[in-house]
């Protein structure tokens, strides 16, 4: 690994915060790739060459022009993992300089070494993503000869169970170090975080979506889970099952089950049409408000099981107000939530129901 242009301006930058000196980098073969004179740029510099070329501990040049291409000062071999992969140099009296020649140093081997991880950990995080999305958008048929291999070497089988699930915001994966963490892969594409698990268990998932949030700070949050499939050649339906329930269940927030979801996602299929014309027939003179209202108390009773206690006191009223709007519901629409055939279509108008 050889310095890079980007790389040694960044640390340029950085240095020339600190000191009031001209500072030079200069890659392998001699050529001064930043500089905070820009007129250096390009030009070689013989001093880096015989550092380089000779394995030298430092350089010091006493006056202008003693080495081609050079100004006196102090030039050091910057190393990276025992490896030298190019030249800092700092122009001024030798004698002057010399103070900073061991900090220059460290601080500019601190830089690349933190700059180097930072590429290479963003390299890996770019693979990670391109292999997820061949793999939940491809047909089995579709993946490269070396997909299998690839698998392997993030530790999978490709005949164990897997299931997928998409959360957002997405941002709640980026503590789960990648690219693998119980037994799951995870990317970030945007908003949304997509996971791909190695298990038979989709409330094992669950558990690591919880711990993933808790660990990112994130109290709410909406994560829908597929389906788990027999093999790898299954992912790309969990994902189309996850992608779909996602969309379902947009402004929710919680952990949402595909293979729970059925109903549910057959009534989101209906036709805008035909629910619009089931809306004006189930709920004929509704306000838009009143439609709210109406949409508001039969999500409330669904998530009570029907219970008048447990009604009350999510919606904040009396028992007596839960039984007149349920009364009111029975009088408006000729439907009794009580009755199950009757709630269960009440319940899927509702959820038709746009909310403000």
């Amino acid at each position: 690994m050889y310095l890079q242009k980007d790389t040694a301006a960044k640390i340029i930058e950085e240095i020339s915060m600190i000191l009031d000196y001209d500072l030079n980098i200069m890659d392998e073969k001699g050529a001064i790739l930043a500089s905070t004179d820009p007129s250096r740029v390009g030009m070689f510099h013989e001093g880096a060459w015989r550092i380089i070329r000779y394995h030298l501990k430092e350089l010091c040049i006493y006056e202008d022009g003693q080495y081609h291409g050079c100004r006196k000062g102090i030039n050091l071999p910057v190393f990276l993992n025992d490896q030298i992969i190019g030249v800092i140099g700092i122009t001024g009296e030798v004698a002057e300089v010399m103070k900073y020649a061991k900090v220059l140093k460290k601080m500019t081997e601190i830089l690349v070494l933190d700059l180097f991880s930072y590429h290479k950990k963003s390299q890996q995080e770019q693979a990670l993503l391109f292999f997820i999305n061949e793999w939940v958008n491809k047909e089995p048929a579709e993946l490269l000869p070396a997909f299998r291999d690839e698998l392997h070497s993030y530790g999978f089988s490709e005949n164990a169970p897997f299931a997928v699930a998409l959360v957002t915001p997405g941002q709640i994966l980026q503590d789960a170090e990648p690219p693998v963490l119980s037994s799951c892969l995870c990317s970030c594409n945007g908003d949304v975080g997509v996971v791909i698990c190695s298990t038979s268990q989709t409330e094992k998932l669950a558990a690591f979506l919880k711990t993933a949030a808790r660990n990112a700070g994130q109290e709410t949050f909406l994560a829908s889970v597929g389906s788990v499939q027999p093999d790898y050649t299954g992912v790309k339906r969990s994902y189309n099952q996850a992608r779909k329930l996602l969309t379902v269940k947009q402004g929710e927030s919680g952990i949402f089950f595909y293979d729970n979801s059925t109903a549910e996602l057959i009534f989101h299929d209906v036709l805008p049409e035909y629910k619009e014309a089931l809306i004006r027939q189930l709920l004929p003179g509704f306000t838009e408000e009143e439609m709210v209202e109406f949409a508001d108390f039969m999500n409330a009773y669904v998530q009570n099981n029907g219970s008048i206690g447990q009604i009350a006191k999510q919606l904040f009223v009396h028992k007596n107000t839960v039984q007149y709007k349920i009364n009111k519901i029975l009088r408006q629409t000729g439907k009794d939530p009580r009755v199950i055939q009757d709630v269960i279509l009440l319940n899927m108008v509702a959820g038709w129901i746009r909310r403000p």
